[in-house]
């Protein structure tokens, strides 16, 4: 038990910033196995800043995923600010999934549990979710 214990104090756990030069050591060879989450923001862009607070808790209860994240023009100059908040979900150099904008997660009401779903089916972590939180779009 112990040993597991220090296991789980191990791992990632923060979302960390990266930059443009970053991106490849950071995320295409993250590690053998290792899931990648993605995050594109936008600085005082009110949907970019919930879904961080979001991503930090992720980040605390998924320790095997690394969550980065990295300025949407950083990332791909020009990006639409309509498509944040983005994530793109990582494994083994391929990418998995991509969710853009709000409707990715059912609507503007959508919460952690939206974005751990898919995080879990991109296969980056497992849930005790029984269905689709937003198999119903949120309001």
């Amino acid at each position: 038990r112990l040993a597991q214990l220090k296991g789980l104090a191990g791992g990632f756990g923060t979302l960390v910033l990266i930059t443009r030069e970053q991106f490849v050591a950071e995320v295409n060879r993250a590690g053998d196995g290792v899931g990648v989450v993605v995050f594109l923001h936008k600085p005082k862009h009110y949907p970019s800043a919930y879904m961080e607070v979001l991503l930090e808790r992720l980040a605390a209860k998924h320790r095997a995923v690394k969550f980065c994240r990295i300025g949407h023009h950083d990332c791909i100059p020009d990006y639409p600010d309509a498509n944040l908040p983005t994530l793109l979900m990582y494994q083994d150099d391929d990418l998995l999934r991509q969710c853009v904008g709000l409707a990715a997660f059912g609507g503007d009401a959508y919460g952690v549990d939206d974005v751990e779903w898919e995080l879990a089916e991109a296969g980056l972590v497992s849930t005790d979710l029984p269905a689709n939180p937003h198999a119903q779009r949120h309001r």
